[in-house]
């Protein structure tokens, strides 16, 4: 079989020239991807125009029959990459683990705002710092002052330990902003990411290891938005690097409200279980807790009760589709390197004001890290 009809095919190992750089090389240099796509658009592509290439190119049938491992193995292990850096002893200590990326970026106030932020669902505003460093700042819901805050500051620490590009991220109370809107105000703020030249598609990388294992972490912290416009590629001295950013809709938040109980079980839109809901009237549907409780208004709607194989996120992703056995075990090796003085200690860095609400979390965390790591028993 030749080269275009492999492509015209779809076969995984006959991707053209770019599709076979990009998900193999660990340092992307050329054919660097981004999109300035909207929301609504790269969701729809990832929730159906790439399941349907995959159909009409019957790609599950040549996986099957050719194999379908990542590309960018080395040694039967993720090598670093744009994407991913393992993490060394010394880094996983538990007092390490809390600090998260670059904890020497911490925002001294007050903040002087320069622009208030407009789009999204969170509100917030972008700003200088004492020390003249720009930075995004999100505000926490009134009604769930700890809530998302709580959600960003944990997910940011534990992508962070396990390896992935994530923003430095600081719980904060506003003072001095001179602002009524915003002091005294729970949130959270990042430096901002420099030159940043858009976003990425998980589908563009779904031959790569970490992305593809990516699933499990997700599905751990029911990470339910890790969709595109959550993305950001970052492109210094010609080479890339991909960041996952945007958390208030992990563990129990969505958009720093409690999340909907369906959220983890079912995609949003474009889902054939969506529409056999619609069409038996409820009576067939994911067999979610449509009751489940709000633990707290800062814990939000978060329990262990998931299935770590057949959780879903917002949206279709056909990177986590094509996670295989192979990456599913080097996943979860890394996963169970954090340990509960890690998780306490990443939970304690968030600052929730409620010990009770600190212990659940971790005990939720530590139960849920219990199913992913009994996939392979």
């Amino acid at each position: 079989m030749g080269l275009a009809a492999g492509v015209v095919l779809g076969v995984p190992g006959y991707g053209c020239q770019a599709l076979r750089y990009t998900n193999s090389a660990p340092v992307v240099e050329r054919h660097i991807r981004a999109t300035n796509d909207s929301a609504f658009v790269s969701q729809f592509k990832a929730a159906v125009l790439y399941p349907a290439r995959d159909i009409l190119t019957l790609d599950p049938l040549w996986r099957r029959l050719l194999g379908d491992e990542a590309w960018n193995v080395v040694n039967g292990g993720g090598a670093d990459s744009a994407f991913f850096t393992r993490r060394d002893a010394a880094e996983l200590t538990p007092e390490h683990v809390a600090q998260g990326p670059d904890p020497q970026a911490a925002p001294v106030q007050p903040f002087t705002i320069d622009r208030v932020k407009s789009g999204g669902a969170t509100r917030g505003f972008f700003g200088t710092d004492a020390e003249g460093r720009k930075f995004l700042v999100k505000l926490d819901h009134p009604a769930y002052p700890e809530l998302g805050s709580s959600a960003t500051v944990i997910a940011v620490r534990i992508y962070h330990a396990l390896g992935y590009n994530v923003p430095p991220t600081f719980p904060i109370t506003l003072r001095g902003t001179g602002d009524p809107r915003f002091d005294g105000r729970r949130a959270v703020a990042s430096p901002l990411i420099p030159h940043v030249i858009g976003h990425f598609q998980f589908d563009w990388f779904r031959y790569r290891r970490e992305v593809r294992g990516l699933r499990l972490v997700a599905a751990w912290l029911n990470d339910t938005d890790r969709t595109a416009s959550n993305t950001l590629v970052s492109v210094q001295d010609g080479v890339a690097r991909y960041y996952l950013i945007d958390f208030n809709s992990a563990l129990g938040a969505w958009q720093g409200r409690p999340k909907e109980p369906w959220r983890g079980w079912r995609y949003q839109w474009g889902a054939p279980e969506l529409l056999l809901e619609i069409l038996t009237l409820g009576l067939l549907r994911p067999e979610y807790d449509r009751e489940q409780p709000v633990v707290s208004p800062a814990v939000g709607r978060f329990d262990a009760r998931f299935s770590p194989m057949t959780w879903k996120p917002q949206v279709a992703n056909t990177a986590f589709d094509h996670m295989t056995e192979r990456d599913r075990t080097w996943i979860i090796r890394l996963i169970a390197r954090l340990k509960r003085p890690h998780l306490e200690a990443i939970v304690n860095a968030a600052g929730l004001s409620d010990p009770a609400d600190r212990a659940y979390l971790v005990e939720t965390l530590l139960a849920r890290q219990a199913r992913i790591l009994g996939i392979d028993d």
